[in-house]
C-alpha cells in the first residue's frame, strides 16, 4: 500500500513539474496587416525558439491589410520550429485568415469569423484575376500544409468555387466558427484564452 502511494505521489509530482516547465509565447496580430508586422512577427518566433518554448499563439483580430506583408507572415510561421496555433479571436478577415490557416492548429472564439480574402486595392475594388490567381494559389498551398480543406480555402477567394452546404456559385467563403470546425478550418470553438490552453494540452504553463 505504500509503494502504491509512493508511485502516485511521484506521478501527481512529476505532472506537476511538467505543467510548471511548460513555456507558451503570445502575440497580437491586430488591426491594419502591414509591412511592419512581418519583422515582429519573426521575432516573436525566434525568441519563442532560443527559449524552447512549447508553443506560440497568435490571437488573430484584423480586417486584413497588405498582401505582401501578410505571406511574409505566413511564410515565418510556417518556418516556425515551434508548435503555432492561431487563435481567432473576432475575426481573421482577407489576409488575417491567411495567417490563421498557416498556423498548425487554429481555435476561434464563439461569434468570430475567418473568410473574405479576395485581393481589393485601398477603395475596395477587386483587383485583377493575375492577383485573385496568386491568392488562390496561397491559401491553397498553406491548408494543404497544415491538413485543411484547399477547396474551402480557395472559396474564400474566388465566389466561384461551390462547396457544397455552404454557398453557391454568387458567394465568398466566410466561415463562422462552428463553420470553421464542421469544415475543417478550425480544430476548437473556445471563449478564452485559458480555454485555448487547455485544448491544446498547455494548462499551466507559464505565458510570455
Amino acid at each position: 500500500m505504500k509503494r502504491i502511494l509512493s508511485i502516485l505521489l511521484f506521478l501527481i509530482a512529476t505532472l506537476s513539474l511538467s505543467a510548471q516547465d511548460k513555456l507558451v509565447f503570445v502575440a497580437s496580430i491586430e488591426g491594419d496587416i502591414d509591412l511592419g508586422l512581418a519583422p515582429f512577427v519573426r521575432r516573436v518566433i525566434s525568441d519563442a525558439e532560443k527559449a524552447g518554448a512549447d508553443a506560440i499563439i497568435f490571437r488573430i483580430n484584423t480586417f486584413g491589410g497588405r498582401v505582401d506583408a501578410a505571406t511574409q507572415i505566413k511564410d515565418a510561421i510556417l518556418e516556425s520550429k515551434v508548435v503555432t496555433i492561431g487563435f481567432v479571436d473576432k475575426r481573421a478577415i482577407s489576409a488575417g485568415s491567411l495567417i490563421a490557416l498557416s498556423c498548425q492548429k487554429v481555435a476561434m472564439v464563439q461569434g468570430s469569423s475567418m473568410g473574405a480574402t479576395t485581393v481589393v486595392d485601398q477603395t475596395g475594388e477587386k483587383q485583377a484575376e493575375k492577383y485573385q490567381s496568386y491568392m488562390r494559389s496561397e491559401m491553397r498551398s498553406t491548408a494543404e500544409r497544415n491538413g485543411r480543406r484547399t477547396d474551402v480555402a480557395e472559396a474564400m477567394v474566388d465566389e466561384r468555387v461551390v462547396i457544397e452546404g455552404l454557398v453557391d456559385s454568387t458567394q465568398l467563403v466566410t466561415l463562422t466558427a462552428a463553420e470553421a470546425l464542421k469544415y475543417g478550418m478550425a480544430d476548437t470553438v473556445v471563449n478564452s484564452l485559458q480555454e485555448v490552453l487547455k485544448a491544446f494540452g498547455l494548462e499551466g504553463a507559464k505565458i510570455v
